[in-house]
């Protein structure tokens, strides 16, 4: 029985499957015995991958130096090579390589003319021979994020890769790389260029159509200031970009017009040769200063430029004998000075008449320049007035030109006054109170003795008043304010003798110890002479009343305007364009206005006299003496007493008689007039006292008054013309001039400016402002 049951309950699998028996579908799932595990094993090692094959992929070989735009690949054998580890090659973005690149060379961070390409072959040895870089290499142009990881992932294959990256490297800077290594020129070190990269930016180059669209606004205003460019990006592309992605482009757009500011270096003198020799204007006045580079005869070092227009030089001998020098920082790549001098044509407009860049400031650039303007411009012409500021190395300049025995080029005549603008600004820093600066610079324009008295006292007693604001003064310094005061009260009748009595005043020596401590007025001006910067001591009338040029006149001056921030030949480029435009228009105002029978002076002028007149109506003429003299070789001199409100003044008027060497000529009579409020002997025209006289005896003012305000000399002036085809057309020209010319000018490297590593990263829009202040962080062109 309970084997039966047995067999009923749990039908086998064998009865399931014969004729008539039961399916198994109907039994539903079969419980089947468990499969027991045997004794542990001891598990089966795992087969051992293959190590990665190492190909050294970290390693670069970077080739620079080659010259030639395009060359055959097997001409890397004249290049010279470095070797770097680059970081993450996997991992690094196209920017990240540039500036790896740029670390690895020392280069500038704005370099925009930077060309890689990478090579690769199968068979590539782990030390590459660039011998045997030839025509079956693969070349890729590394341009773009997307190309630069395709040329990676070839590198970095498994199997067939290559065991060292090959790289070539070319731009303006790092072409004659060997030689500006050998030059000592802050070249780095082999050891120093395998450092890992600090990243600076993500991306170097701007875009190009960027740079394109804003490059015709740069060339009208280079002083363009990157809010500007951001401004007018936006509106021509409904883009917001970054004031550093601005700048970047403003950078881009002045490398497309001019070339690179390193290429720069080379293409100005030829430029300058060009337009000397080659293009029929030989009157045109060059002068390099450079040196050789150590090991490279065919490569000079470019340390200072000169060039003067020969339409300029020729405009200056109808100037006034006045020229305003002045140095100015350069806002581009490179540390440097524009030096110009300015000339005043008939209508007081400044005409820039010689241009330099220099690379400081100092004692040998200074006097290295003046001789030249000695020998371009002022040429025969004596007794020329150079208004200067009264920097030590400026002033040590004009002294050995003027005294020094050993001079090989002695400028003996050279009247030296100061610049008005520059000694206030000293004597602001000074005294600290903007008030006191502009007291000052009405003493230094005063014309009569008594308010160049009464002014002097007002200074000293508002330099005294400051210092007790300030809490600064003792009852030993205000004593010494109060006698020197009173001893310049004194001085009534300085008309003659007001030099003297300022000796007896201040004493003879030149003791400064105490004065920099002390904002008296009277102590800090004791020991500068008064011929240099007062207009009532500027004997012979050497300044014709101009004081000196400022800094904002510079700046508003069309000519000058934003070129600081441009590389070295577009300086030289927008000169000659600017000063062709200038002679342009102003030779047609000039020509129109002489034809004018109306007219009797230029603009300026002619509104001082209008003025004068006005005011010559309320003086009265009171005749004095008269002697005539009948011979020719003598002086009719006629005094007349003016009479004002509450005083008077003394007019004499004088008729000099020149006679002439050669017979045949006749005598030429200089007409002048002398008053004793010294304007006319000051300026050079005729004063309100001097017009009243003329009216009254029926002779006309003009005779007095220096033919330096004619018309005819203005239109004398500016009767030059440039030539157009001597403007600069396509630097590229240029470049190509090196596959022939022997000397290839280059930029000192010690002249960059240091700029932070995040540089490009930040920007500004403000650079012109920065660059008049003398900012270290380079202006308009540079950024902060």
């Amino acid at each position: 029985m309970k084997g039966r049951g047995a067999s009923a309950s749990a039908p086998s699998v064998a009865d399931a499957d014969q004729p008539g028996g039961t399916s198994a579908a109907h039994l539903g799932p079969i419980a089947r015995p468990r499969k027991r595990k045997g004794p542990a094993a001891a598990a089966a090692p795992k087969k051992a991958r293959k190590p990665p094959k190492d190909y050294g992929t970290t390693k670069a070989y970077v080739y620079y130096g080659l010259q030639e735009e395009d060359p055959p690949y097997s001409d890397l054998a004249n290049c010279e090579h470095v070797i770097g580890e680059l970081p993450q090659p996997r991992s690094m973005s196209f920017g990240d390589l540039q500036c790896w690149i740029i670390k690895l060379f020392g280069l500038h961070p704005e370099t925009q003319d930077l060309v890689i390409k990478g090579f690769f072959i199968e068979d590539c040895p782990p030390d590459p021979d660039p011998w045997d870089i030839d025509l079956y290499w693969e070349c890729h142009y590394l341009t773009t994020d997307a190309k630069w990881a395709s040329y990676v992932k070839r590198v970095k294959r498994r199997n067939d890769g290559m065991p060292v990256f090959v790289l070539y490297v070319d731009s303006s800077e790092i072409k004659h790389y060997k030689s500006l290594f050998k030059a000592g020129c802050n070249a780095h070190s082999k050891a120093a260029m395998g450092t890992n990269l600090t990243r600076m930016l993500t991306q170097v180059l701007p875009e190009e159509e960027y740079a394109c669209s804003i490059s015709y606004y740069l060339r009208e205003n280079p002083a363009m200031t990157t809010a500007e460019i951001v401004a007018r990006l936006a509106e021509k592309y409904g883009n917001q970009i970054s004031h550093a992605g601005a700048w970047r482009v403003k950078q881009k757009a002045f490398e497309l017009q001019f070339g690179t500011f390193y290429d720069s270096y080379n293409y100005a003198p030829r430029l300058l040769e060009d337009i000397t020799r080659y293009r029929g204007n030989s009157y045109h006045f060059v002068d390099i200063m450079d040196t050789e580079v150590t090991g490279c005869k065919d490569f000079r070092v470019l340390h200072c430029i000169f060039w003067a227009f020969a339409q300029c030089i020729q405009a200056f001998v109808s100037c006034r004998p006045v020229l305003c020098v002045k140095g100015l920082p350069l806002c581009g790549k490179y540390q440097g000075v524009l030096l110009t001098a300015l000339a005043l044509d008939a209508n007081d407009n400044y005409i820039p008449v010689a241009f330099a860049t220099v690379e400081s400031e100092s004692k040998e650039c200074w006097l290295w320049f003046l001789r030249n303007l000695k020998q371009a411009v002022v040429k025969e012409r004596s007794g020329v007035c150079i208004i200067h500021d009264c920097k030590r190395e400026l002033l040590d300049a004009v002294e050995d030109l003027q005294s020094n025995p050993q001079e090989p080029h002695p400028w003996r005549d050279m009247r030296s006054r100061w610049c008005m603008h520059h000694l206030a600004e000293t004597f602001m820093a000074h005294s600290g109170d903007k008030k006191l600066m502009m007291l000052f610079k009405r003493l230094c324009q005063q014309n009569q003795p008594n308010k160049f008295v009464k002014i002097w006292k007002e200074l000293d007693e508002l330099a005294l008043k400051y210092m007790a604001e300030k809490g600064g003064d003792s009852a030993e310094m205000q004593q010494q304010s109060i006698e020197h005061g009173e001893a310049v009260v004194k001085a009534q009748n300085l008309s003659n003798n007001l030099e003297s009595v300022a000796d007896e005043v201040f004493g003879n020596g030149s003791d400064d110890s105490n004065s920099n401590r002390s904002l008296l007025f009277s102590e800090w001006i004791r020991s500068k002479s008064m011929e240099k910067w007062a207009l009532l001591h500027d004997s012979m009338g050497a300044r014709y009343s101009v004081m000196g040029v400022d800094i904002a006149d510079l700046n508003s001056n069309h000519v000058l305007k934003g070129i600081r921030c441009l590389p070295l030949v577009g300086m030289v480029d927008m000169t000659l364009q600017r000063m062709g435009e200038c002679f342009k228009n102003e030779n047609v105002a000039a020509k129109k206005a002489l034809g004018n029978p109306s007219i009797k002076f230029p603009e300026h002028v002619q509104d001082d006299m209008n003025a004068k007149m006005q005011k010559s109506q309320m003086h009265q003429v009171i005749y004095m003496n008269t002697e005539d003299m009948s011979h020719l070789s003598g002086d009719t001199d006629k005094t007349f007493k003016v009479q004002l409100r509450h005083k008077y003044v003394i007019v004499q008027l004088k008729s000099v008689y020149t006679r002439s060497i050669k017979k045949s000529q006749n005598c030429t009579v200089r007409k002048i007039a002398k008053c004793s409020c010294n304007k006319p002997q000051l300026h050079h025209k005729p004063c309100s006292h001097v017009i009243a006289v003329c009216c009254q005896i029926g002779v006309s003012a003009d005779t007095y008054m220096s033919p330096y305000y004619s018309l005819t000399y203005l239109a004398r002036t500016w009767n030059g013309r440039f030539n157009e085809s001597e403007t600069f057309k396509n630097f590229r020209w240029y470049k190509d001039l090196g596959c022939w010319k022997t000397t290839t000018w280059i930029p000192d490297k010690k002249m960059e400016y240091s700029l932070p590593a995040d540089f490009i990263g930040t920007g500004t829009g403000n650079e012109e402002q920065q660059c008049i202040t003398g900012s270290s962080a380079t202006a308009d062109d540079q950024g902060t």
